[in-house]
């Protein structure tokens, strides 16, 4: 489904109680979780076999996190193929990645809010982090999801699942003009925690080496009005988040945006974007690519760690004026950014 349609019909995940019912489908597996707000049952890893089904559930709403931002995409069918010469998996209808090695573990949950329902798959990587969760909507198949419950659930509550990261050796930080010969190259990969190129180098520390007029630190305020006013002006928004074991790619026309404990949320009609709240720390950078003689500026936002969290821009389709605003606003914050 391309998320950036104005055409897509409204989607829900909330449902009236009652609805789903996990204790029906295995009571002998069936725990409580988040203080007794919700009951889940863990899922058996057989990943192949559960994403194959998957497709069976119809139009999911999943969303992928890391540090200071989140981001949520439809789903309508995913189809995955395993990606050569990797242990990742590709959606080509998407451009989403999976790591299934990264997984943790996974639990089915239905949690309760109110009178009301939410059911999910919820997965958590290597440390306990949860990194990818897939929502039931209103164009689900609400019987698929307890079925795939049935085949998959499991009794044990801890299962050694995938293979650890490795941890990359950090070599010296690089210098400038190192860099600055690979910067156009960089444009044309897949953001990651590592720089392309330059073995042991992180991507954070290519763009601290990079000069001022390629990259810059930006104030999380900065970001937070810039998309405001792309929201405004209906401006198509296009992003990723990458954690250890998703790269989840999203566009959207924001339609606008509210604030809650978890930070500010940017709405689509099929998507969203959050900037997390202040207990996720982190860096955000601007970099400046020149494409087809255009220039392109893009928001890159980095955990407490350091690592890769998430890269936001506008879409192909977005108009010169647009195109000038943005850069405008994140420019403008070159001489005077501060730590976000």
């Amino acid at each position: 489904m391309d998320s950036t349609s104005r055409h897509i019909p409204r989607i829900a995940y909330s449902f009236p109680a009652y609805t789903f019912d996990l204790q029906r489908v295995h009571p002998e597996w069936c725990f409580e979780a988040d203080e007794g707000a919700a009951l889940a049952i863990h899922v058996d890893g057989n990943w192949p076999r559960f994403f194959k089904h998957l497709k069976e559930l119809g139009l999911v709403m999943v969303t992928a996190a890391r540090g200071p931002v989140s981001m949520a995409a439809a789903w309508e069918k995913p189809a995955f193929q395993s990606y050569p010469g990797t242990d990742e998996w590709l959606c080509l209808e998407s451009g989403v990645e999976l790591r299934p090695s990264a997984f943790g573990g996974a639990m089915a949950v239905v949690e309760t809010v109110g009178q009301q329902q939410v059911a999910s798959f919820q997965f958590f990587d290597r440390s306990g982090e949860g990194c990818l969760k897939i929502l039931v909507t209103n164009w689900s198949d609400h019987e698929v999801f307890e079925d795939i419950v049935a085949r998959h659930a499991s009794g044990r509550r801890s299962i050694p699942f995938g293979q650890k990261s490795k941890v990359r050796p950090e070599t010296p930080a690089p210098d400038t003009e190192t860099v600055r010969s690979l910067w156009k190259g960089l444009s044309r990969s897949l953001p990651e925690s590592a720089f392309p190129g330059m073995e042991g180098v992180s991507r954070l520390s290519a763009l601290e080496a990079a000069g001022q007029d390629l990259a810059w630190r930006l104030p999380r305020r900065v970001v937070r009005q810039a998309l405001q006013n792309m929201t405004l002006a209906q401006v198509p928004l296009g992003g990723a988040v990458r954690n250890e074991a998703v790269f989840l790619p999203t566009g959207f026309y924001p339609t606008h945006w509210g604030d809650c404990g978890c930070g500010t949320t940017f709405f689509g009609e099929a998507s969203q974007l959050t900037l997390r709240g202040a207990k996720h720390r982190g860096q955000t950078w601007a970099t400046r690519f020149t494409l087809g003689g255009e220039e392109v500026i893009c928001v890159e936002i980095y955990n407490r760690c350091g690592e890769f969290s998430g890269g936001i821009g506008l879409r192909p389709e977005s108009a010169k004026w647009q195109r000038d605003q943005w850069n405008g606003l994140l420019k403008g914050a070159a001489q005077q950014a501060t730590p976000s």
